[in-house]
């Protein structure tokens, strides 16, 4: 198998892990559990894409929340901070993002395709631009977003977030369970 192919191959290992907002936020956690968020999906990517001698880099932007649950209308925010993996391919950085299991196309969520050497689609669409992360998971590109979403976090009630995320990942699960008993 060429590496082009087994880029292609790892990346759909990775993206067909379960995505879920509350589980893993980092590679460990995701081999640990086998589900995590953008953030865990992202490093894992990056750590299993150099193993193969792929040269990567964190990339993060803010994106408006998808409204799939009733409870997100309620919540004082309205967009987050979604993370991926850019991979260098014959001297071009590339967006490679595996966040969304292929059940949760199902949903309307873009569900990424990788031939191990075009550009995918973003798992959400970028409000305001693609910062690349320092070694530290940081970026002053999105201090500001950050900030910002942060406050409007602090300002909704703990039980709507934590409803929020449950009615989130139960949707996602109902969307996995659909796609094997339909």
């Amino acid at each position: 198998m060429d590496s082009r192919a087994r880029r292609a191959e790892t990346y759909r290992w990775v993206r067909d892990l379960p995505y879920d907002t509350v589980s893993a936020h980092d590679a460990a956690g995701l081999r640990a559990l086998g589900r995590g968020n953008c953030v865990a999906k992202a490093h894992l990517l990056s750590e299993e894409l150099q193993r193969l001698g792929a040269t990567c880099r964190m990339v993060s932007w803010e994106y408006e929340l998808p409204v799939l649950v009733p409870v997100l209308r309620e919540l004082a925010f309205s967009s987050d901070v979604h993370t991926s993996v850019q991979v260098l391919v014959e001297d071009r950085w590339l967006l490679v993002d595996a966040t969304h299991d292929p059940a949760l196309a199902d949903l309307g969520l873009t569900v990424g395709q990788w031939d191990g050497e075009s550009a995918t689609e973003p798992a959400y669409p970028a409000v305001g631009p693609v910062a690349v992360l320092d070694r530290h998971g940081k970026s002053p590109g999105l201090d500001e977003a950050t900030w910002r979403i942060s406050r409007e976090v602090e300002a909704t009630p703990p039980h709507l977030i934590a409803q929020y995320q449950r009615d989130l990942n139960a949707l996602f699960e109902q969307a996995r369970s659909s796609r094997f008993c339909g």
